[in-house]
């Protein structure tokens, strides 16, 4: 080795190809550290952006759960604003019966005040009748038993008219018996 170092030190075309050599060699060293350092460089990189990847990959995953968990409630609450509007017509349409119930409520009211009023002047009549009724059967009962007395009264004065009649023509029978027999 000691030769050859000898040899190119004395030969300018040695030391040419040495230099030569050794430039291309540290080129090749230089490109070597160069590449290594990309590639150290290219491997940061590509971790960093492997570990951004992860990072991303999660927050799409969380994001995605999110988005899932907002359509879920998306259509809950579309499930809700629907039930909403047939709550809203079912309301209305209570609000429509209960208007008609009150107006039907308050004509039936006054169709029971009306009757109502009809009732106490029929019971009124009633009581007026009823009492002119008690009135008149008192006064019915009275003539009744007076008519009665009068002809208990007059069947007495007939048969004492009777009587008499009898008598009178007893008397005029005999008085014409005796005129008869007087003028005989």
């Amino acid at each position: 080795m000691d030769e050859l170092v000898t040899k190119i030190g004395s030969d300018s075309t040695f030391m040419f190809i040495g230099a030569m050599v050794l430039v291309i060699l540290l080129f090749i060293v230089l490109v070597v550290v160069v590449s290594s350092m990309r590639v150290k460089t290219y491997k940061d990189r590509f971790i960093n952006v492997q570990i951004d990847n992860l990072e991303k990959e999660k927050l799409i995953a969380q994001l995605q759960k999110e988005l899932q968990a907002l359509k879920i409630k998306n259509a809950q609450n579309e499930q809700e604003l629907h039930q909403f509007a047939q709550v809203r017509e079912k309301l209305s349409l209570t609000e429509e019966a209960l208007r008609v119930s009150q107006k039907e409520a308050n004509e039936l009211e006054k169709l029971q005040s009306q009757t109502k009023a009809k009732l106490e002047n029929m019971e009124n009549m009633y009581e007026n009748l009823q009492s002119e009724h008690t009135r008149l059967q008192e006064r019915f009962d009275n003539l009744n038993e007076e008519n009665s007395k009068l002809r208990v009264n007059n069947a007495r004065l007939l048969m004492k008219l009777e009587k008499e009649e009898g008598l009178v023509s007893q008397v005029n029978h005999s008085a014409s018996k005796r005129g008869r027999e007087e003028g005989s």
